[in-house]
């Protein structure tokens, strides 16, 4: 590997993990942690071999995509009983308090929004931990075969089947990860686009490359 792929890859993890702090979400920040080990591992230290990182940046993902789904199938909080008989018959509240109330809930509510990334970057970075995940096997394969290269004509037709195919996946979902960082920015929300932005480039260098 390069020194300039080496380099990309670790600032791409670094990218990614000011994103997930930006976003303040936990699995994310988890997440991401992850991924700027192996980088810095597979890219100068060379630790763990890359199957273990492999096999991490998997059960990474599918954590990811586990606390997506629930998530999202949490049930909205509804009001109270006595909220609703408040509200029908029982005491008002003042007009200063209400006024009070109703300016101070909306910003509430725009702070959290803000903190957190979209949906749509939350799903691509689920989809992402599992591409990197067989990227690092990958990587693995070729440091294994430029020590021993030997002829196995079938196999690597095999193989460079599935590279082609990986390699469509990759450019596909690096744009969409770009696309979803400029919608981030467009958000004012520049800090939370670098997870995007660092996704996009390190999956774009560990395919082309490593």
């Amino acid at each position: 590997m390069s020194s300039l792929a080496s380099f990309l890859m670790v600032a791409s993890g670094a990218l990614c993990l000011t994103g997930a702090v930006a976003a303040k979400g936990r699995p994310a920040i988890m997440a991401a942690a992850v991924m700027a080990l192996t980088m810095v591992d597979l890219a100068y230290t060379a630790v763990a071999p890359p199957v273990i990182w492999s096999g991490a940046l998997l059960i990474v993902g599918l954590c990811l995509a586990v606390f997506l789904r629930s998530s999202a199938g949490a049930p909205s909080p509804r009001r109270s009983p006595a909220l609703v008989m408040s509200g029908a018959g029982g005491p008002s509240e003042p007009e200063d308090d209400r006024g009070l109330r109703s300016s101070t809930l909306p910003d509430r509510c725009v702070s959290r929004a803000d903190s957190h990334s979209g949906p749509t970057a939350a799903v691509l970075s689920a989809i992402t931990y599992p591409v990197m995940a067989w990227q690092v096997l990958n990587h693995g394969a070729h440091v294994n075969d430029s020590g021993h290269a030997s002829g196995h004509g079938h196999h690597a037709g095999d193989m460079s089947l599935i590279s082609s195919f990986l390699t469509v996946a990759v450019v596909v979902l690096a744009v969409l990860l770009v696309v979803c960082a400029v919608h981030e920015i467009i958000r004012r929300r520049p800090l939370v686009s670098l997870d995007c932005w660092g996704m996009a480039a390190m999956i774009v260098v560990m395919q082309f490359l490593h």
